[in-house]
């Protein structure tokens, strides 16, 4: 039961450490594609 909760743990904290990854990078993709045209 433990490694099921440790995975759980895992999985929480590659989400929470991603996703401001990925919010960062939604912002910043068009920007620079409007740069490069």
């Amino acid at each position: 039961m433990r490694k099921a909760i440790t995975q759980l743990a895992v999985i929480i904290a590659i989400i929470v450490l991603y996703f401001p990854l990925a919010v960062v990078a939604l912002i910043f993709c068009p920007f620079f594609e409007e740069e490069e045209e």
